[in-house]
Parts: structure tokens; C-alpha cells; sequence
């Protein structure tokens, strides 16, 4: 704010990032270099604990040796290793799958996923792909069936030949199929559940009736349980008009289960055959059994039985900490202003049993206004990274240039869900920025269990000294989180310097709470508007739930608090990197306010509470610091922020003679008798909030002058004198709301 600028009580220039994002590398080269022939897709990561290792696997396009002199390029599956320290390789590419003989471009392997066995320090790779080579087999090409293959981590050597894992249709008949493996390992019981998208071609299930099915294997990759059981069960048995896709899976060990979820159209609830929503189901670890409620539905995109609306490409992760799920998709839905084929990314919390937590359907990205369907997010995946008690979610789209597609990012609290950090970051930078030529797809999480380091790997196509238009490898960044710990020195007065002209006070409380006030404007006029919210601090980050906006009270002796309005506002999040500067995301309720984050460096710090140093203040006076209101006047109120040196910064928060929300500010001198004295009180208004804030239209109403009688650590007496009519004269008698943590009144 210029006032404080100009008094100079703290200048700082010093802006902090909570997150450090490497620049993203290529990591693979399939093929020579700058022929569009042969590529890199699809690609899954697993971390190795005890090797300190990534293992990529991957689609890829190579040329094979054939019979004699030929030799043909074949889409097989590789798999390569990177130290997790360095992100360097540990090994060259190692070919994982051999679909049909050598030189024969009819048999393919597809879409790979992995997981590592920490008891046997190994990998599980599985995939899809139609071969005749494999004895035994007996299957054919364009027969797609799911096949896997063990790794070991030490020696980097295979263990045993790759083998059949799913048996759809009859053998030997290429009308039935399985695709779209997914894999998760069970630590208790030492084996491995692969699920993944077929048409079983049994009684039940017809030729191009698509369901989820699943096979557990043992350790070593034999199958045990049931065969190809059936996970879901979309609409009535042989009707092929009702169908699931896009199976993820992830493991509770706390309660030994998975949780499957996948989206498809059904016919329960009112819906019907094209109707695509999120379905989930739990399954027990050990035997496979379907546990709790049978296909039940996660998502409500639209109205119940319309086709216009859809949720597709789920998936799904496990928090230890709280025994949760967070499964999340992409969706075109028919809520608030969002338009038809408008995609977002989109999330549910679930219960260990399945049941949904908290916000429904809650809105995860932002790219694109909304309302505008050029934009859009698609295919997200998600982590949760326990150091940081925070979800990653990742995801393809287009957000400046349509049809640019990229990769981008959002990181949510564990606790609330609550953005953290720049609103849908940019992560890839595929080709010259504006052309829509070059892309960037398809992308996996990978989490560093030993140091809290996340990573995306993705695929992309780009125009360089090794890569050309139409030539995809695998790229890769990696994220490394903030160790600061924040605490009762945060207290004090922030503002985006971009933004001069409003500004936030945090006040930190006992028990890692927290008192919020967002100083700003209305949307729509050029007017004032102050934001309030309560919420906790945990590790570098503030969040707050449910922050208020009022209306209806009346400055001054008719002031009634039972006229105030209280209305839900959003959620708030602060992330701070150290001492001087952070990063503030909110996500409001109102379109007209819209969510966004602001760059936030400190503008004062309390007496008594430094930050950088600790250091304990002997002031009597730093106990004055806090919120203060007239229990008369429930509704508006002071923070009062005791800078050191006999001054004090003052924000009063209330409103006119009609309602509207106002708030003044001033820096005051407190005198040998604890009178306080603010003889230049300004407000401000000539602004919006939001993306149309321009400080250069910030005016300064000269308001009048107050008086603050300090008479204990928990009353002050209050005169003030205002020229501006609808304020006047008046006094009142403040009381103590709550003071700082760690700060004790001494008066």
C-alpha cells in the first residue's frame, strides 16, 4: 500500500517461490535422432526406495534385426533407469516385451504400467500387445491380451520370459480383447492385482461389451484367486451398449484393499447408454472379493439421463495419513457457468469404505475463462506426497492458444483440498511458445519416498537440434518442496507488489490457528470490500475454508449486529518459501470474483515477533497486537499491529450508512499515557478486484483522525472524528478478540 511505502516501515523486494520446478529434460532418444519414424509413448514411472532409482517404461518405436538381412521398426515396450539424485541414466534401453518374431511389424505392445516390489527389489511391468511367438500361447495377431514381466532392480536383469496375464474370448480369436493395464502391489501380502479394460466373450459378456476385469498374480507373477474376474458390471449383462474404460488403481494398507475406479455409462440412477460418469470399487487385497457397494458412481457431471455432458479418464491415489482416497477426472459439467465440452479437471475425496468426503465434484483446475470451451484439461493423473502433505495432480491442455496443448500442474492441501501455489501451473514447453503444431500428452507421477521429490514424466514432440515435429520422447521434471516451517512470526501485513493498494493481514494464533483479513475491492465496482477467514497453519502453508464476506451493517451508533450478512466467500491458501514472501491462491465462489494466486511479500512484522532472528522483544507494548472489536458492534472491528518504537499500524474494518463494506487504515503514535493517536486515517477505493486491479486508480480518501486509550491488555477506549458525514463522531469500547501466539501482553 503507497501510505506504507512512503513511511518506508519495511521494504522489501524479496519474492519466494514455495516450490522449486527443475527444467524439463529429455530423457529418451529411441531411434535416431531427428526421424519422425521412431518414438517414445505412453510412458509409466515407478520409484525404487531402496536403489534410489526411477525406472521409465515406455512404447517405443526401434528398429528390430529380422530374418536374414531385413530388419523392420516394431512398437515394443522399453524400460530405462535413472539415478533419483541426479536424474541421470543409470542404464540404456532395455527392451522389456518381444511381441511376435523378430522383424515382424504386425505384433505390437502397448501402454505399459509398472510397480516396484520393495520385499523382493523388483519390478512389475505390465502391458498390452498381440503376439504369436509366445509358447504356448497359442494367441494370434490382433488378439490383444495383457502380458507381463518381472525386472530385477539390483542386476537389471529379467526375471524369467515375459507371460500371458488376462484370457478374453476364446484363444486364438481376435474379436475379444484386454487393453489398458493398470498394476498396484500389495505390501502386506506380498502380491500384485493388474486390472485393465476387455470384452470376455463368455455368456455374460458380449462381443464389444467392455468391462473392467482383474487377475491377482503372487510374487513371482503366477495367478492366483479367480480368473479374470469381473470388476464392474455396467449396465445388464450382454447389453454392449453400456461399457467401462480407463481403469486406475491404487492400495490402502491401512485396510489391505484396492480401490478400482474407472468411468463408464450405466443404467442405475436415472442415467443411460452414452451417460459417462466416475464408478469405483473396492477390492479386497488379499482374495480379490468386491467389498462394500458395487459399482458405485463418484461423479455427477450432468443431469441424470442426458448424453451431453461427461466424466472420463479417472485416477485415483491413496493418502496414509488420513486413510483417504482422491480420485480425479476430467469433465465437461453442467454446473455454474461452465458450457458443454468445457473439460476441467475435477476431484472427489472418498472414505477408506468408499463414501464421498467433503466438496462435491470440487473444481481442481483453471485453464481458460470459464465459460469458454477452447480451453480445456484432460487425462490427469495424481499423487499423494506425504512429506508434504499434499496431493500433485498433473495433466494435458490448452490454456492460451487453442489447440497449444501442454503440461500442467495444481497442488492441493491433503488436509482441505485447497489449491496451493499458482493456479494450473505450465510445466512443458513443447515447440515455440503460440504454435499449435507440437505437443506435450500423456502424463505419470512418480514420488521419491526417501526425499519428498515428485516427478512428471510425459510425452512430447519438439523442434530442436536433436528432435523434429513429429517425434516423440519422453521428457521429465521434478518438483522439490519448501522446508520452511512457518509460525507466529508470519504475523503482520502482506501485499503483492503489482498490486499496490491492497493487502492481507495474517494474525497466527495458539494451536496453529489463524486469523485472515483480505483488505481489497468489489468485482463489479470500484468500490471496497474486505474478506475474513479463520483456518490452520501446518509445515510453509496457511489454509482457510469457507473465508466470509459481509453486508449490512451501518457504520456508528446504528450499527445492529444482527443486521450482518454472512456469506460464504471461498477458500484461501498461503504458501511462504521464508521468512519475507510466499504465494497466495484463491479459489472463489463467484465467477465475478474467479480464482487466481498473487505473488505476497511481507510489508511489516511485529514487534516481538521477528521471523528472521527470534529474537524476544522486552516492549510492554507488543502485547497490543491483534483483533479487536465492541461486543456491541459484533460484525466490524480493528487489527492492530504494534510495529515497535511507539507506532502502530491500525486497519478498521465496517461499513457506510447503507451496508457496503469499508475499511480505513493509518499508522499511529502512542504517547506516555498509551494514547494511541491515527491524525491521518485514509480510505481507498477507484479499484476492482481481480485481474481489472490497476494501482494506479487507487485513490486515498482523507477519512478523519481516532483516538485509542490503551487501558489494559484487554480494553481500549475509541474516539474518532470524520468529516465525511455518514461517519461523524463517535466512541466505543474495544475489547480483545485473541492475541498472537507467543506474544503476552506485559501492560
Amino acid at each position: 500500500m503507497k501510505k506504507f511505502i512512503l513511511l518506508q516501515l519495511i521494504i522489501m523486494s524479496f519474492i519466494a517461490n514455495a516450490l522449486e520446478v527443475s527444467t524439463p529434460v529429455r530423457l529418451t532418444h529411441v531411434g535416431p535422432d531427428l526421424n519422425k519414424d521412431y518414438d517414445a509413448e505412453e510412458s509409466a514411472i515407478a520409484f525404487n526406495s531402496q536403489n534410489n532409482e526411477y525406472l521409465i517404461v515406455f512404447e517405443g518405436t526401434e528398429t528390430l534385426v529380422g530374418v536374414g538381412t531385413n530388419t523392420a521398426t516394431a512398437v515394443e515396450i522399453y524400460a530405462q533407469k535413472f539415478d533419483a539424485t541426479t536424474h541421470t541414466q543409470k542404464s540404456g534401453l532395455i527392451r522389456v516385451s518381444v511381441m511376435g518374431s523378430e522383424g515382424n511389424t504386425t505384433f505390437d505392445a502397448r501402454k505399459p504400467d509398472v510397480v516396484y516390489n520393495p520385499q523382493s527389489n523388483e519390478y512389475m511391468i505390465v502391458w498390452y500387445g498381440d503376439t504369436n511367438s509366445v509358447s504356448n500361447a497359442n494367441t494370434v495377431e490382433g488378439e490383444f491380451e495383457i502380458w507381463g514381466r518381472r525386472l530385477n532392480a539390483s542386476t537389471g536383469q529379467f526375471i524369467g520370459d515375459q507371460f500371458k496375464i488376462s484370457d478374453m474370448g476364446p484363444t486364438g480369436n481376435r474379436s475379444y480383447d484386454a487393453i489398458d493395464p493398470v498394476i498396484a502391489y500389495n505390501e502386506i501380502d506380498n502380491n500384485y492385482m493388474v486390472v485393465w479394460r476387455g470384452e470376455d466373450g463368455n455368456g455374460a459378456n458380449a462381443i464389444g461389451e467392455f468391462e473392467i476385469f482383474g487377475q491377482q498374480l503372487s510374487a513371482n507373477g503366477t495367478q492366483i484367486g479367480v480368473n479374470d474376474f469381473k470388476v464392474s458390471s455396467m449396465g445388464a449383462d450382454g447389453q454392449p451398449i453400456f461399457d467401462a474404460y480407463s481403469p486406475a488403481i491404487a492400495y490402502n494398507k491401512t485396510t489391505n484393499e484396492f480401490m478400482v475406479v474407472w468411468y463408464g455409462d450405466n443404467n442405475t440412477n436415472g442415467h443411460v447408454s452414452g451417460e459417462f460418469e466416475i464408478y469405483g470399487q473396492r477390492l479386497n487385497a488379499s482374495t480379490g472379493a468386491e467389498l462394500g457397494v458395487n459399482d458405485f458412481q463418484i461423479s455427477e457431471t450432468g443431469v441424470p439421463g442426458f448424453v451431453t455432458r461427461s466424466a472420463q479418464f479417472p485416477s485415483v491415489v491413496w493418502n496414509s495419513e488420513d486413510n483417504q482416497y482422491l480420485v480425479v477426472w476430467s469433465a465437461d459439467p453442467a454446473t455454474g457457468i461452465y458450457v458443454g465440452n468445457e473439460f476441467e479437471i475435477f476431484g472427489q475425496i472418498l472414505s477408506s469404505n468408499g463414501s464421498e468426503v467433503g466438496d462435491d465434484d470440487f473444481a481442481i483446475s483453471h485453464i481458460g475463462p470459464k465459460g469458454n470451451n477452447n480451453y480445456d484439461a484432460f487425462r490427469p493423473k495424481v499423487e499423494y506426497l506425504k512429506h508434504s502433505q499434499q496431493y500433485l495432480v498433473a495433466y494435458r491442455a490448452d490454456t492460451e492458444v487453442d489447440g497449444e496443448f501442454e503440461i500442467f500442474f495444481q497442488r492441493l492441501d491433503a488436509k482441505t483440498q485447497i489449491r496451493l501455489g499458482q493456479t494450473s501451473q505450465r510445466l512443458s514447453h513443447a515447440g515455440a511458445d503460440g504454435v499449435i503444431t507440437f505437443d506435450a500428452r500423456r502424463v505419470d507421477l512418480g514420488y521419491n519416498t526417501n526425499t519428498g521429490e515428485a516427478i512428471v514424466v510425459w510425452e512430447q514432440e519438439d523442434a530442436n537440434a536433436s528432435q523434429v515435429l513429429g517425434e516423440l520422447e519422453i521428457y521429465a521434471s521434478s518438483m522439490q518442496f519448501s522446508e520452511f516451517i512457518i509460525d507466529y512470526t508470519q504475523s503482520g501485513s502482506w501485499y503483492d507488489i503489482s498490486r499496490n493498494g491492497e493487502g492481507y493481514i495474517l494474525e497466527m494464533l495458539p494451536n496453529n490457528g489463524i486469523l485472515m483479513m483480505w483488505f481489497t475491492y468489489l468485482p463489479n465496482q470500484a468500490e471496497q470490500a474486505w474478506l475474513i477467514g479463520t483456518g490452520t497453519y501446518k509445515n510453509n502453508r496457511i489454509t482457510l475454508k469457507n473465508v466470509q464476506i459481509t453486508s449490512g451493517g451501518v457504520f456508528g451508533p446504528a450499527f445492529d449486529p444482527a443486521s450482518v450478512q454472512r456469506q460464504n466467500w471461498g477458500d484461501i491458501s498461503f504458501e511462504f518459501e521464508g521468512c519475507n514472501g510466499g504465494i497466495i491462491n484463491y479459489n472463489a465462489l463467484s465467477s465475478s470474483y474467479g480464482d487466481g494466486d498473487h505473488v505476497t511479500t511481507r510489508l511489516t512484522g511485529l514487534s516481538g515477533a521477528n521471523c528472521t532472528t527470534h529474537a524476544q522483544s522486552t516492549d510492554v507494548l507488543d502485547g497490543i497486537s491483534g483483533a479487536w472489536y465492541d461486543p456491541t458492534h459484533d460484525g466490524e472491528g480493528w487489527f492492530l499491529e504494534y510495529l515497535g518504537n511507539n507506532n502502530v499500524l491500525m486497519y478498521w474494518f465496517s461499513y457506510d450508512n447503507l451496508g457496503n463494506q469499508k475499511w480505513m487504515l493509518d499508522v499511529g503514535t502512542i504517547d506516555a499515557d498509551n494514547l494511541i493517536t491515527f491524525a491521518n486515517m485514509s480510505q481507498k477505493n477507484g479499484t476492482f478486484f481481480g485481474e481489472n486491479f490497476n494501482p494506479d486508480n487507487v485513490n486515498n480518501i482523507d477519512w478523519g483522525t481516532m483516538q485509542m486509550q490503551i487501558n489494559d491488555c484487554n480494553s481500549i477506549s475509541v474516539s474518532y472524528d470524520s468529516p465525511i458525514s455518514i461517519y461523524g463522531q463517535g466512541a466505543l469500547n474495544a475489547s480483545k478478540i485473541i492475541g498472537i501466539d507467543q506474544i503476552e501482553c506485559q501492560l
